[in-house]
């Protein structure tokens, strides 16, 4: 079948799935996802075709004009219709087209009957197609109303029983009562949904700026972080650099220091400084006190010259003087002899 806009000279919106092989066919619930975009889904009345034939040739059997509020309420389940009727099946039954029964005492049993219970508040356009089948259901029933209104008047004129009637009449119009009352009730709340609804999507919009504001921050901070790192990478590669040149230096410094005081070890296993003897501690006494003075000034000067090359701080400073030179004790007053 064909589904087609009654007002731009019927023009197909619609295609339903082949059905093969079957006098009474079935076809699927309506795809939402393949209609097109822009469809007005709030029209009442559209034209329904459907065509029937073998393999690829097919001709219309069925065209239909279809007006929603006018349709019929056939309750849950399908009984014995006409032939070559369309009957649509919706959340809450089967609808199609209202047609006239003689005879049938029982059509007061095809009224609507909502379970309070099942009502649910949305905003979407289900909810919305909801209200209007709720709205095509409140006119069916001032219909039937209406209709059991003449027969009231028929009866009390061929039967004693007025107040019965009026009983049924006065609980009919309290069903129209309430649910007129429920259909304002579910306004007022779809109203409220669609205000909240709203005020959150103004509340994502603020948090949605306030996010990107901070992701620029953050961007920018990024990029200063990465020129940092770049800088600190080039200041450690100097670094590095200068502390091996400085290295090689100390290490010059030190081979030449050899060359400005050379010890020599003779084969008594004496050491000479500059060729001045410099004999063991335990051997100081009985020596020549000129020559020894001598040796430790030249030592001394040595190892302060290794120690400031080298940056490393002496326990005990010491004063070059020379053979005159003199280590001074910051924690003792006096050296202990």
């Amino acid at each position: 079948f064909h589904l087609c806009d009654n007002e731009k000279i019927f023009k197909e919106f619609y295609r339903s799935e082949v059905i093969k092989n079957s006098l009474n066919p079935t076809w699927r619930s309506l795809d939402f996802g393949i209609m097109p975009d822009r469809l007005d889904t709030s029209v009442s009345c559209f034209v329904v075709k459907i065509w029937g034939g073998k393999e690829e040739a097919f001709q219309l059997l069925i065209e239909w004009k279809v007006y929603l509020d006018g349709l019929k309420y056939l309750g849950q389940q399908i009984h014995a219709r006409n032939q070559n009727e369309i009957i649509f099946g919706l959340n809450d039954g089967y609808y199609g087209a209202p047609c006239e029964h003689k005879g049938h005492p029982n059509a007061q049993k095809n009224l609507l009957q909502v379970d309070q219970n099942c009502v649910r508040n949305s905003y979407d356009v289900f909810s919305s197609l909801r209200l209007h089948r709720a709205q095509c259901a409140i006119k069916q029933t001032q219909v039937t109303v209406q209709r059991l209104g003449k027969e009231i008047e028929e009866k009390l004129r061929l039967t004693s029983t007025s107040n019965e009637l009026k009983k049924e009449s006065e609980c009919l119009r309290l069903k129209i009562l309430v649910l007129r009352n429920e259909l304002e009730r579910q306004k007022k709340a779809l109203g409220r949904e669609v205000a909240f609804l709203h005020k959150q999507q103004m509340a994502l919009q603020d948090k949605g700026s306030a996010f990107s504001t901070e992701h620029g921050k953050l961007q920018l901070q990024k990029d200063s972080l990465s020129e940092l790192r770049k800088e600190c990478t080039a200041k450690r590669e100097l670094f590095l650099k200068t502390n091996a040149q400085l290295t090689i230096r100390c290490r010059q410094l030190l081979s030449e220091l050899s060359y400005i005081y050379p010890i020599d070890l003779n084969e008594n296993k004496d050491y000479f400084v500059c060729g001045v003897k410099l004999p063991n501690s335990e051997d100081f006494q009985a020596k020549d006190d000129g020559s020894i003075a001598v040796a430790l000034g030249y030592t001394a000067h040595l190892v302060s010259m290794i120690s400031f090359f080298l940056q490393v701080p002496l326990r005990y400073p010491i004063i070059h003087k020379g053979s005159r030179s003199t280590i001074k004790d910051n924690i003792n007053d006096k050296l202990t002899e």
